[in-house]
């Protein structure tokens, strides 16, 4: 039998341990200080079922308190500044291909995406996304999603 850990914090119920998300203040304040170089983006792969989408996107290395993802009407933003990111003085790097100290990605959603659920899982350097589809037109302003 397995048991599903869930806590009350602050009369919210929150399946696992809770882990305060960036605010997106935080995030532009920090990304102006941080060195803004080449901007790499991530592969995302996209597919469709019958009831959803399904992203994946290829982020290896940070954590989930890193993410800070939004919707506003129908564009999904996925921002990380992962602030544990440096390359070791003592290593001589010969070739470095990925570099996800900071991104800022988005993805038009398709009309009938209802962003209000999208639901989120960070797991062994993919991140995924469950976005449902609206039987009916949704008009959701903006909506902040917790990553798990």
């Amino acid at each position: 039998m397995i048991k599903k850990s869930i806590q009350a914090t602050d009369g919210l119920i929150y399946p696992g341990v809770y882990v305060p998300m960036l605010s997106e203040e935080e995030l532009r304040k920090a990304l102006k200080s941080y060195d803004k170089g080449e901007m790499l983006f991530p592969l995302v792969n996209v597919s469709e079922l019958s009831d959803s989408f399904e992203m994946e996107i290829a982020v290896p290395g940070v954590k989930r308190e890193d993410f800070l993802i939004t919707t506003d009407a129908n564009a999904l933003s996925i921002r990380v500044f992962h602030k544990d990111y440096s390359v070791p003085e003592n290593k001589n790097i010969q070739l470095q291909e990925f570099n996800y100290g900071y991104f800022d990605r988005h993805i038009i959603l398709p009309a009938n995406s209802d962003s209000e659920f999208i639901i989120a899982k960070y797991c062994d350097g993919i991140l995924r996304l469950h976005v449902p589809k609206a039987k009916h037109p949704v008009k959701i302003q903006q909506t902040n999603i917790i990553v798990y």
